[in-house]
């Protein structure tokens, strides 16, 4: 079971981005807490609300967009054929767009919507801290989730009506039909 999962995950782009941006920002939002926690409790370093959440913003940055790049080259570049069928390896070897170019595509299409995720993740995380005064730890595992929850929606919405989501093997064949059409 688990090489098929992995053979739907490489083949649906509509799955691959949504689970590695869902993934990086999980895990990315994972550690950052967890870094708040050592910073505040472990370390006894105390800053105002605004600097808790001014570093989450930071590493969350860092990890996430570190940790999508590795996935998306997993989930699209990455060729293993071991254990699959002669259907499944040429929709698998359908050529993908350059690996620089795809991630840059997504990573703009990121970074357009980006501003919503962390207006939403900060102004959460803030909130939380503030008016219910709750760990910055707990802030973030809270508000960034929300905000991963908007913007994947969203995403998701732009993806269908941009071919973001169009699988490789797809793309490719109406790039023949196009090319026979014009001839």
């Amino acid at each position: 079971m688990p090489d098929r999962l992995f053979r739907l995950y490489q083949r649906k782009r509509i799955i691959n981005i949504n689970a590695n941006i869902v993934f990086s920002g999980l895990v990315s939002t994972a550690i950052v807490a967890g870094l708040l926690w050592l910073l505040k409790d472990i370390f006894h370093i105390h800053w105002p609300t605004w600097g808790y959440t001014a570093f989450s913003f930071g590493a969350d940055l860092i990890f996430d967009v570190g940790m999508f790049a590795g996935l998306h080259w997993v989930a699209n570049h990455w060729r293993p054929s071991h254990g699959r069928t002669a259907e499944e390896e040429a929709k698998l070897f359908a050529p993908a767009p350059n690996v620089v170019s795809d991630t840059t595509r997504l990573q703009f299409e990121r970074a357009v919507i980006s501003p919503l995720y962390y207006l939403i993740a900060i102004a959460c995380t803030e909130y939380l801290q503030r008016s219910h005064g709750l760990h910055p730890a707990w802030a973030v595992a809270i508000a960034y989730p929300a905000g991963l929850v908007v913007t994947r929606t969203l995403h998701t919405i732009w993806g269908f009506r941009t071919g973001t989501y169009v699988d490789h093997y797809r793309r490719q064949s109406s790039d023949d039909r196009a090319q026979s059409g014009s001839d």
